[in-house]
């Protein structure tokens, strides 16, 4: 259950009478140059291999966030976060950090305001839990298994018994597990799946060629 749990983070604290000071209008044409223009003709002598500069990505951005927000009603203050996100150097379906790492596990991968959002809703519903609680809570959210005590010992004895595992021993197993593996991909993309179970089965109990040799 490691990284599930939220990360602390101090409030950033704003100066005496900043909340007061007006802000400047947002204009999409200022995050990217008044004199920008996409060369085309470098462009079309070979598309394949064409490097975009940071200009060519800042436009780009700017235009996904000015469709964006045509499309997707937001409160102010979360075009303004999304705003100063894309300011940055990002777009808008770009993933940003989180508090609460499980939000990076969803697929498809969440944009910018889905993050955001997930963010405060889930310090809305944590606020008033112990660290325990918020890590269980966000783990049955998420459907993320709470490790127990035993299997927290399990695990340990199995990794102590790796460790003392000689490496030509645990080389040869990781050949035959590879060996495996890749036989019951073949034979479940054959088709014969079912009919391999029943002939393992049949034949569990029977020792194989040089197993003693183990």
């Amino acid at each position: 259950m490691k990284g599930i749990m939220k990360m602390k983070y101090k409030n950033n604290t704003t100066t005496k009478g900043d909340h007061t000071k007006k802000r400047k209008k947002f204009s999409i044409h200022d995050l990217y140059p008044e004199d920008y223009y996409f060369d085309w003709e470098l462009f079309d002598t070979d598309p394949e291999h064409y490097v975009f500069t940071q200009d060519d990505i800042a436009y780009y951005n700017a235009m996904d966030l000015k469709d964006y927000e045509d499309k997707v009603p937001m409160t102010p203050a979360e075009k303004r976060a999304l705003r100063r996100w894309v300011k940055s150097g990002h777009s808008v379906k770009e993933m940003p950090p989180s508090k609460y790492p499980c939000i990076h596990c969803k697929y498809p991968a969440p944009d910018f305001l889905e993050v955001y959002r997930t963010d405060r809703e889930l310090d809305a519903a944590t606020e008033s839990m112990s660290d325990d609680e918020a890590m269980a809570y966000i783990a049955d959210l998420y459907g993320f298994h709470v490790e127990s005590e035993e299997e927290k010992k399990a695990r340990s004895e199995k990794e102590r018994i790796y460790e003392q595992t000689p490496k030509e021993v645990r080389e040869k197993i990781r050949i035959l597990q590879r060996k495996l593996s890749y036989t019951w991909f073949f034979i479940t993309e054959e088709g014969l799946y079912d009919e391999a179970n029943e002939y393992v089965k049949a034949h569990m109990d029977e020792p194989v060629p040089f197993e003693d040799e183990w």
